[in-house]
């Protein structure tokens, strides 16, 4: 079978989703599966045609990922024809997608990471009616598989779009537990990190993500005058581009005002190899987001049995395991209480959860021989 994904952002980009699509890729290759990506050429430096080492075949076009979803419209069409399927995700790809499947005349799978719907109202105020709109653009297109990445996505879908549950499938993301597994991780180099920021005596808390009002970096930031009242060594990394926007000028303008710099750490992002060191280096991982489609950076810390405050909303809830201490949405006061919780040896445990890139693979090849 030929299928064409169609993907705003892939290889060399690196993060979550495109860790979940090159793991799939990988995985149908070996199943002797022919792939064709079409993504944005979101910098200058990348080729517009590459075909890597396992045969799989990249076209770039466009320069960002915005514009992406015009610059595609041709070549995919192209593309599409001699294409037996056509695999896309949320947000920037699944309405391009769509025209060329109209046009092309080609099933459609979609992968569903987080549905906002009136949540946009409360994140972005008066402009969350437009990405609104454009999320219920996105659905007024019926494709003919929705490959939701939890069942809070699922019933996600459900509510706000009332689309049939015969066409919903929940295939959560996988984790790569060969190398999560504390012992592929040296020792000296996790030290080294708490050296080098002359953190070696201190209480250490980590954020990593981005600064979108979403993830809840401002309220993580807001607990910690409450934090330090108790736990006078306690410090926090943030691990958080340096790209500046309104929330992270928020952030910063919270932690000058409160003069709280001596017990941050801000960094720039990390190459994603390395954030591993930091989670074990931590004596505590805190996800405060506000929701979650799937919850890459809270499943992966519990891959590595890091003890982790978590919001219990949306899909994080489906996912966490080991030692976790539950917090209120939006909430400074309890994620401050939560992490001195941990500091006292107070948590939950919960039973061990696994997410495998085999099972992710064989439920989506199933969904591939069910709509051709």
């Amino acid at each position: 079978m030929k299928i064409l994904f169609i993907l705003d952002l892939y290889t060399p980009h690196i993060w979550w989703v495109e860790i979940l699509f090159q793991n799939l890729i990988k995985g149908l290759v070996a199943q002797w599966y022919e792939i064709k990506v079409l993504t944005s050429k979101y910098t200058k430096e990348l080729a517009e045609y590459e075909k890597m080492d396992d045969g799989v075949e990249i076209y770039r076009v466009g320069h960002s990922r915005y514009d992406f979803m015009l610059y595609c419209l041709g070549k995919g069409v192209k593309l599409a024809r001699r294409a037996d399927l056509i695999h896309t995700t949320t947000y920037n790809s699944a309405i391009p997608a769509s025209i060329i499947w109209c046009i092309a005349r080609k099933k459609v799978v979609l992968t569903v990471h987080e549905i906002f719907g009136k949540l946009r109202y409360r994140f972005m105020w008066w402009k969350g009616f437009f990405y609104k709109l454009f999320e219920s653009l996105i659905f007024t297109f019926r494709y003919h598989t929705y490959i939701c990445v939890s069942n809070y996505t699922k019933n996600n879908l459900r509510i706000y779009f009332w689309l049939p549950d015969h066409k919903l499938i929940t295939i959560y993301n996988g984790v790569d537990y060969n190398h999560r597994d504390k012992k592929n991780f040296a020792d000296t180099n996790i030290q080294a990190i708490r050296k080098i920021h002359h953190l070696e005596k201190n209480y250490l808390w980590l954020f990593f993500w981005r600064p979108w009002i979403s993830k809840g970096l401002i309220y993580f930031v807001r607990a910690i005058p409450y934090i330090i009242k108790i736990i006078p060594t306690f410090k926090a990394i943030l691990i958080v581009g340096e790209s500046s926007n309104n929330k992270a000028d928020d952030v910063r303008a919270f932690i000058a005002r409160h003069h709280l710099k001596d017990h941050i750490v801000w960094l720039p992002w990390i190459p994603y190899k390395e954030l591993w060191n930091y989670i074990l280096a931590s004596d505590v991982v805190c996800v405060p987001s506000l929701v979650e489609g799937f919850g890459f950076s809270a499943a992966e810390t519990c891959a590595l049995w890091q003890q982790l405050v978590v919001t219990n909303v949306a899909s994080l809830t489906e996912v966490v395991s080991g030692k976790i201490n539950f917090v209120e949405p939006a909430n400074e006061r309890d994620i401050a209480q939560k992490i001195i919780d941990f500091y006292q040896w107070k948590y939950q445990s919960i039973a061990e959860k696994k997410f495998f890139w085999k099972d992710n693979i064989e439920k989506t090849l199933h969904v591939y021989q069910d709509v051709k």
